[in-house]
């Protein structure tokens, strides 16, 4: 009994976050109502108080969801590794990143759209960097640098997060092959020189 309940809950709580992403293709968040969602979902607003206090509940569990299911992309090629493996950035995999991404598409497009609000963009943001820092340790030999490890982790993890972000905006323009190989390049660019453009 216990299990069917579960299906049930389950069910009935993506019914939910199927309606908010579908109600926030055409509506700003802020005018988006409970009883929208519940009629959305097909459900009664009773049902919606049983899982949820409120319409901020349901986005945060959507966008809590979603990154953990980032985070387990983003491990995948690691799985079976030993914890603080080492291997060169060249064999570094992203694709099943990118991969994530393509699959939620819908998710990605909306959360990051003007009907969200950016705390919203800001708490995505913040756990992207948290499954980064938790996954990759960037680090450099401090022997042959003089360079702050933590600032150039930050910069590196920022960088990539900046990457994704403009890939989502541009509408995905690029493939996840091509987006993974180029991640992988350019972490291993050095710039030695600029061009002062005006």
């Amino acid at each position: 009994m216990s299990k069917l309940h579960d299906k049930r809950v389950i069910r009935t709580k993506k019914s939910f976050k199927h309606a908010l992403i579908s109600l926030l293709k055409e509506s700003n968040f802020e005018n988006i109502t409970i009883t929208a969602i519940v009629n959305e979902a097909g459900y009664n607003r009773g049902t919606f108080y049983l899982h949820y206090q409120c319409k901020e509940d349901l986005l945060d569990e959507v966008v809590k969801a979603m990154l953990n299911n980032l985070a387990e992309a983003f491990r995948e090629p690691y799985i079976n590794m030993n914890k603080n493996t080492k291997i060169n950035i060249v064999g570094l995999s992203t694709i099943g990143i990118f991969d994530h991404f393509i699959r939620n598409k819908e998710f990605y497009e909306v959360i990051l759209s003007s009907n969200v609000p950016v705390n919203y963009h800001q708490k995505m943001i913040r756990l992207m960097e948290k499954h980064f820092k938790e996954e990759i340790d960037f680090t450099a030999n401090k022997s042959e640098t003089d360079i702050d490890i933590e600032l150039f982790y930050q910069y590196r993890v920022h960088g990539i997060i900046g990457l994704i972000l403009e890939w989502i905006r541009n509408d995905f323009q690029h493939s996840p092959c091509y987006m993974a190989e180029q991640i992988v390049k350019i972490a291993t660019f050095h710039t030695k020189k600029i061009y002062i453009k005006w």
